[in-house]
């Protein structure tokens, strides 16, 4: 994300909270751990592997996570659990 957007964010956030458009959160401490439940269920145990890939494929998919500002590990992943998601629905 570039400095410029960062500071837009901010000051839309800032706006955001002047406005009163935000709300409590009744039993705040509650729905943090509801959510950080949510977030270990969801991710589960992860396992790790070692693969090759041809360096085309390679410099493709870095292109792809660099594209999406995430790191290349998360970008692969993602592809594939996105894959796994697809071809269990299908």
């Amino acid at each position: 994300m570039k400095e410029n957007d960062l500071a837009l964010q901010e000051q839309e956030l800032l706006t955001s909270v002047e406005n009163d458009e935000w709300l409590l959160v009744p039993n705040l401490e509650e729905e943090i751990k509801r959510y950080q439940s949510y977030a270990k269920d969801q991710l589960g145990e992860l396992e790790e592997i070692k693969i090759e890939i041809p360096a085309q494929d390679l410099q493709f998919l870095q292109a792809l996570a660099t594209q999406a500002e995430t790191p290349l590990p998360n970008m692969i992943a993602n592809l594939l659990h996105q894959f796994v998601v697809h071809k269990l629905e299908g």
